[in-house]
């Protein structure tokens, strides 16, 4: 047998980072999350923090005058990690963004009298 044939699996991870690292960093951020963007064919992966209400606003601030420089600021408060790819390309920054904002919006909540 080669020792081709015996090579053991690594563990799968996520924007390069170990569980652990994950582990750290939602230690650090709070929650994460994760979001992928598909281009030509390959998956790209990019980490961010759960959005706070002060990003949220100063975003929707920008949006109202300047839907790409929002994108952009969001990009750069939210983001933990990112592929190289993702942070090599405007457009895939954008998609991810994307991404992050519809999870906002199609977050469910539900109210009821006690």
């Amino acid at each position: 047998m080669f020792v081709e044939d015996n090579k053991v699996a690594e563990p799968a991870t996520i924007c390069g980072l170990s569980a652990a690292e994950i582990q750290t960093l939602k230690e650090e951020h709070g929650e994460l999350v994760l979001v992928e963007v598909s281009a030509e064919g390959k998956n790209h992966q990019v980490i961010f923090k759960e959005p706070t209400f002060k990003h949220l606003e100063a975003i929707t601030k920008i949006s109202k005058t300047d839907e790409v420089k929002a994108a952009q600021a969001a990009y750069i408060n939210y983001v933990v990690k990112a592929d190289e790819a993702i942070e090599k390309r405007d457009l895939l920054k954008l998609k991810a963004v994307e991404a992050l904002m519809v999870r906002v919006q199609n977050t469910k909540a539900t109210a009821k009298n006690l």
